[in-house]
């Protein structure tokens, strides 16, 4: 005798839900967001993801208060570079590239991005300049440096706009 949908259904039912019993999905949980840091006597506490975005592409070369920018970035190839690189300015590590060579090309940029070996060296980079902006995973960032607040939000804010996802696409972008 063949069963019945109601009973094959019923079956398909308790066999997902014993699967489920039996082979919990671990909860990995996110990484940390990217914190974006700058040195403690910068005036600036917070400004906006374009904002954001315009320092990080070069566009915005000095702070409101005056002083020149320095945008600090992971040495070329690390992951962490490529990741800022894509949750802030949206390009690929190429591309930004590209862009940055383009502009300096065409006269609007005299010097592009530093480029640092190491989370450490970013630190010690941001404490001794007082334009510098740099970024670190948030769980590395130290007193030593200021913690600047994107569209008013900290790393640990559910909405900070710069959370990575465990994919490594911007949790934003799935």
């Amino acid at each position: 005798m063949a069963p019945t949908r109601a009973a094959l259904g019923a079956w398909l039912l308790w066999t997902a839900q014993l699967l489920q019993a039996l082979l919990p999905i671990a909860q990995v949980p996110s990484p940390p967001p990217i914190a974006v840091i700058v040195h403690r006597s910068n005036p600036v506490e917070s400004v906006t993801f374009s904002e954001l975005r315009r320092i990080f592409m070069l566009e915005t070369q000095t702070w409101p208060h005056g002083r020149k920018i320095t945008v600090v970035l992971r040495e070329k190839g690390q992951p962490e570079r490529a990741e800022a690189i894509r949750i802030i300015c949206g390009l690929s590590e190429a591309d930004y590239e590209k862009q940055i060579l383009f502009r300096t090309f065409q006269g609007r940029v005299n010097i592009g991005p530093r480029s640092i070996q190491s989370a450490s060296a970013m630190v010690r980079f941001v404490y001794s300049a007082p334009g510098a902006v740099g970024y670190l995973i948030a769980d590395q960032v130290d007193p030593s440096v200021k913690l600047l607040r994107i569209d008013d939000l900290l790393p640990s804010d559910p909405r900070y706009p710069l959370r990575r996802s465990r994919r490594g696409v911007p949790e934003a972008e799935r």
